[in-house]
C-alpha cells in the first residue's frame, strides 16, 4: 500500500513520482557496474534500506539519503519506496546531504568541491563550520574550494579524461581555460604523472607569457610606427604648404635601424 501522507519518523511507502531529486546534491556520477548490481538486487528483494526525505508541501517530498536506491528503484521499475520523512531546514539538508556523500570512496574531488562550495557560499558555513561538519582538516576544505575556480567545461573535462587530483591543482597556476583545457588533453593523452604535468604546466606558462610579451611589443612597435607616419605626414603638408607660398623647401627622410633622420631645406632667394 502506498501513501504520501507525513508519519515523522516511521517507514512509509512513497509514490516515486511524488519525490523531487535533491536540490543540494553534488554528486553527478554514479558508477554504471554497481548501479546494474543494485538495480537487479531491487528487482529480486526490493529496497532494504529505507530513503529518507523531506516534506516540502502537502503533496510532494523532496530526497535527502539514498539517490542510488531511488534511481534504482525507478530503473527497476517499482513505483513506490520505502522512505523516513525528517523536519530538515534548507541548510541543514544541504550539511547532512554533504556529509554523506563524504562518506562515498568513489566521490570525485570536484564533486565534493562542488558540494562545499554550495554550502560555503549558498548557506553562509564558514570553512571552519564545514571541517567540522564533514570531519577534515580546515586546509583540506580550502584546497578542494580551489577547484571551484574552474570553468565549468574545465570540470567536465577533467572528469571525463580521470585527471588525478595532485594533477588538477597543477592546472590551477593559470586561469587560461582555453590553455588549461589544452594541458588537460596532454595530460591525458600522454598519460602524465604529477612531475611530468607540472613541468608541462610550468613550460606552457612560461610560452603564454613570451607570446603575450612579444604580441604586447608588436602592437606598442604598430602604434609608434603609425604615430610617426601621422607626424612624417603633418610635416609633409607643412612643406608643401611652404613652396605653395613660394618658398624653395625640400623634404628627406632616411630610417636607420633605430630612428629617423628628417632634412628640411629651406633655400633663401
Amino acid at each position: 500500500m502506498t501513501t504520501n501522507v507525513y508519519k515523522g519518523n516511521e517507514i512509509i511507502y512513497l509514490p516515486v513520482d511524488k519525490i523531487l531529486p535533491n536540490p543540494y546534491q553534488s554528486r553527478s556520477t554514479f558508477r554504471e557496474g554497481n548501479m546494474k548490481e543494485l538495480v537487479e538486487s531491487v528487482k529480486k528483494y526490493g529496497i532494504l534500506q529505507p530513503i529518507s526525505v523531506r516534506l516540502i508541501n502537502n503533496r510532494l517530498y523532496e530526497l535527502v539519503f539514498g539517490e542510488r536506491r531511488l534511481r534504482a528503484t525507478r530503473l527497476a521499475g517499482l513505483e513506490s519506496i520505502p522512505s523516513i520523512v525528517i523536519e530538515l531546514s534548507d541548510r541543514d539538508a544541504a550539511a547532512v546531504t554533504m556529509s554523506e556523500n563524504m562518506q562515498r570512496t568513489d566521490l570525485h574531488y570536484l564533486e565534493a568541491a562542488e558540494g562545499m562550495r554550495i554550502l560555503h557560499e549558498g548557506f553562509k558555513y564558514s570553512t571552519n563550520e564545514i571541517s567540522h561538519i564533514l570531519s577534515i582538516s580546515e586546509n583540506r576544505v580550502k584546497e578542494l574550494l580551489e577547484f571551484c575556480q574552474f570553468e565549468g567545461d574545465v570540470r567536465a573535462m577533467l572528469m571525463d579524461k580521470d585527471i588525478p587530483m595532485e594533477n588538477a591543482r597543477l592546472l590551477l597556476r593559470t586561469d587560461d581555460s582555453i590553455m588549461q583545457k589544452s594541458l588537460i588533453d596532454k595530460i591525458s593523452r600522454l598519460g602524465l604523472n604529477k612531475d611530468k604535468t607540472e613541468i608541462v604546466i610550468n613550460s606552457a606558462i612560461k610560452t603564454h607569457k613570451l607570446v603575450g610579451s612579444s604580441e604586447k611589443h608588436n602592437t606598442e612597435a604598430r602604434k609608434h610606427f603609425n604615430e610617426m607616419r601621422l607626424f612624417t605626414s603633418t610635416i609633409k603638408q607643412a612643406v608643401g604648404i611652404m613652396n605653395e607660398s613660394g618658398m624653395n623647401t625640400e623634404y628627406e627622410m632616411e630610417k636607420n635601424e633605430d630612428e629617423y633622420l628628417i632634412n628640411i631645406r629651406v633655400k633663401v632667394q
